[in-house]
């Protein structure tokens, strides 16, 4: 019998470029640590169909993703490097942006910042 060669990382951006790139999910593993976090780690085949190693993707998602740039512009590990970096960003600006409020009232629509003080908030009420 072969023994079964595993590759683990507990980086989700590197976890998803393997699974994109067709390497088999053996397992995850989820541990509360003595500090109370939570650690989550992806076990995969080391090698997928193509003969791709699994620490070569993790390395062009991590690390070693600059170099990569410069020596291989069009690999697609950069793709998706960006991709999930360009998702960060848009993830931290939906975090950063206040929400909006609807208000509708006599067919009329405002709408209103749910970090408004409670001053701009009387005002509008006032309008309305």
């Amino acid at each position: 019998m072969t023994p079964q060669k595993l590759f683990h990382t507990t980086n989700l951006k590197a976890a998803t470029a393997l699974l994109t790139m067709g390497f088999k999910k053996v397992a995850i593993s989820r541990m509360v640590r003595r500090d109370g976090k939570e650690s989550i780690v992806y076990w995969f085949e080391a090698t997928n169909a193509e003969g791709l190693q699994a620490n070569v993707v993790f390395d062009g998602m991590t690390t070693g993703g600059d170099k990569l740039m410069k020596s291989n512009p069009e690999s697609v590990i950069n793709y998706m490097r960006c991709f999930a970096a360009n998702r960060d960003e848009l993830v931290a600006d939906i975090k950063a942006t206040p929400r909006m409020i609807e208000i509708e009232k006599d067919g009329r629509k405002f709408a209103i910042s749910e970090n408004a003080s409670a001053e701009i908030k009387k005002q509008i009420a006032a309008m309305i």
